[in-house]
């Protein structure tokens, strides 16, 4: 009997009975073989995306693409990207720089938090989920009272560790692109736990693999696309995690255009919260420092988020991340009409191109005596009565600027 199969879900045992594609436009000699080896699983990885064995001549595989489940998904997100009526409607309850004390405290226990979580899943023990409530609560509350501390916190800290501060980051963002869309508070927590935990089957990849400073191999790629499976085990065995967590873990890499993986979902066959950790998390990991890639600037991040819209990404989903986080993200360098340089501290929600900027260099970038807040959208001249504002976004140290220099 044949069966659709992902390649990520190939191994060795397997019976290739056909391909996604033409036999005559791969190197196998033979239309239909058995997998045997490593070399057969890479050269299936890198021609296929999913190829159909034949269970009665081979082993079965732990997952097929057309048995994939009817999952759960949020019915007010799906009419809001509709319509655009949000449920809750968020005020600041604080200006954001008396919200930055909570905010660091926040952020500053949450990586140490979620590292000693990871810990105790790689030694095999269950996940705390009291723990993991521990570490969202406080970013939470933060993002709720103000978004704009605790994003710009985010950019301007020193992060120690990719995979933890990665989680904790996909988190925050999480809460604050569902607190901009009007999701009540109950299901704010869902997504930012969500997001917390979907990587945490990292936790049973080899390091080697995880830090590698190089490209990955085939199968060094296919063992890292594991973890999906790994995460969903962890949270399926864990007492107190609700059907939506597991459901972000499952679908978080998988892409509207069905190019991604495990199950080659695509549209609407992707819970909504599964459609918007796709997009927090690559934009989080084009603005992170990684082993084997430098960071780039949010605003290139948001550039390319935008321009796969519609293949990686769902539009509408992409237009409203677009729109929370504005056209130059808090925490961005940029460079202004005038040569000076500055890092965006707060949007203005009526005026996404004028934020509020903290001003570091002066004309020739040169550092400033005195660091100086401006408002643009009051502000729209400067000190030569030339019309001011933002010129570009600058990638992370521009000019020697090192952005935990102005972590408070």
């Amino acid at each position: 009997m044949d069966r659709k199969v992902n390649v990520a879900y190939l191994k060795t045992g397997m019976y290739v009975s056909n391909l996604d594609r033409p036999w005559i436009d791969t190197p196998f000699l033979l239309e239909g073989f058995l997998i045997k080896t490593e070399e057969d699983l890479s050269a299936l990885s890198q021609y296929c995306s999913y190829v159909y064995i034949d269970t009665e001549r081979g082993i079965g595989a732990s997952h097929y693409i057309e048995e994939a489940p009817s999952l759960k998904t949020n019915p007010y997100l799906e009419r809001f990207l509709q319509d655009n009526n949000k449920k809750v409607d968020y005020e600041n309850l604080k200006p954001a720089k008396e919200e930055l004390p909570a905010a660091k405290t926040a952020i500053e226990s949450a990586s140490n938090q979620v590292a000693h979580i990871m810990d105790d899943v790689k030694q095999g023990k269950n996940l705390n989920i009291d723990a993991v409530r521990g570490v969202v609560e406080p970013i939470l509350e933060s993002i709720i009272r103000n978004s704009e501390a605790y994003m710009w916190l985010s950019m301007m800290q020193k992060k120690n560790s990719y995979t933890y501060s990665h989680s904790v980051d996909n988190c925050a963002l999480a809460i604050a692109f569902g607190r901009f869309m009007g999701l009540p508070k109950k299901d704010l927590r869902t997504l930012a736990i969500g997001l917390l935990m979907m990587d945490m089957g990292n936790a049973k990849v080899p390091e080697g693999i995880l830090n590698k400073e190089g490209r990955l191999t085939e199968a060094e790629y296919r063992i890292v696309k594991k973890h999906v499976g790994h995460s969903v085990e962890i949270l399926k065995k864990t007492k107190g995690m609700n059907e939506d967590i597991i459901n972000i873990a499952l679908t978080h890499h998988e892409r509207f255009d069905g190019s991604g993986y495990p199950g080659a979902l695509q549209g609407a066959q992707i819970p909504v919260y599964g459609r918007m950790a796709a997009i927090i998390d690559c934009y989080d990991a084009m603005t992170s420092t990684r082993p084997y890639s430098a960071a780039k600037s949010p605003y290139t991040a948001l550039q390319n988020i935008y321009n796969w819209r519609g293949s990686a990404f769902q539009p509408e989903l992409v237009e409203q991340f677009l729109q929370c986080m504005g056209v130059y993200p808090t925490g961005s360098l940029v460079e202004m009409t005038n040569g000076a340089v500055a890092i965006v501290l707060e949007q203005n929600l009526t005026q996404r191109m004028r934020p509020k900027v903290m001003m570091i260099l002066d004309e020739e970038k040169e550092n400033l005596m005195e660091y100086k807040t401006v408002n643009l959208a009051k502000m729209f001249e400067d000190s030569n009565h030339m019309p001011f504002n933002i010129y570009r976004g600058l990638d992370p140290g521009a000019y020697g600027i090192d952005p935990t220099e102005y972590y408070l």
